[in-house]
């Protein structure tokens, strides 16, 4: 376990590189598998989760040292913020944009996996 300053930014753009690889090569597979509409779908599923994280990277690095109170509400403020901006962007792509269900859920659960092994293969 690395405790320097700098290893929660290293480990916030490792998860977020990750989770761009991965939502790009479910978009191209499913768009060779489904077609166009797939791709799209799948695509946003994974940007939704690039976009959550991202966000809530912000939310728990842009405070700098602070309590473990003020941490812990950090981290909460994070975490709803990125399922708030999952669930809109899944409002919007199938209620709105009628994209395919399935193909945006694979992208939103292949980018989840991919943080889940980012942040276990983080030196």
């Amino acid at each position: 376990m690395s405790r320097t300053p700098v290893a929660g930014t290293r480990l916030a753009r490792h998860t977020v590189l990750a989770q761009v690889v991965t939502g790009v090569a479910v978009a191209v597979v499913a768009g060779l598998l489904s077609g166009p509409k797939a791709a799209l779908a799948a695509g946003i599923g994974a940007a939704a989760v690039v976009l959550g994280s991202v966000l809530m990277g912000q939310a728990l690095l842009g405070g700098g040292v602070q309590s473990a109170t003020g941490a812990l509400g950090r981290l909460l403020l994070g975490m709803v913020g990125k399922w708030v901006l999952v669930a809109a962007v899944f409002v919007l792509a199938i209620g709105i944009l009628k994209l395919p269900a399935l193909p945006l859920v694979a992208g939103l659960a292949f980018a989840f996996a991919a943080s889940a092994v980012a942040a276990v293969t983080a030196r």
